[in-house]
């Protein structure tokens, strides 16, 4: 449920890969940052740095597809802290 809560707060700002038939994910999903990389020429790794100013834990970088990020809440995780991480990788948008 953290993971398309998310995911669905983020899906007009970032390209979410592997969504289902119904547009939802799993335990967690994938930004794709490959267009970041064209246009700005800004990387996944520089994305996830950014996130620790804001003070959240890198996410996995470049795993199980390069140029992208892997969020995977847990499903422990408060909504005012979700809400804040959306609003965190809105900002570095």
């Amino acid at each position: 449920m953290s993971a398309n809560y998310i995911a669905k707060n983020l899906e007009n700002d970032y390209k979410i890969l592997y969504t289902g038939q119904n547009g939802r994910v799993a335990h967690e999903f994938i930004l794709d940052m490959r267009d970041f990389k064209k246009s700005a020429d800004v990387t996944e790794t520089d994305i996830a740095k950014r996130l620790m100013d804001y003070g959240f834990h890198a996410p996995t970088v470049s795993f199980p597809v390069p140029g992208s990020l892997m969020i995977e809440p847990t499903e422990s995780e408060d909504k005012v802290e979700m809400d804040r991480f959306i609003d965190a990788l809105k900002r570095i948008r």
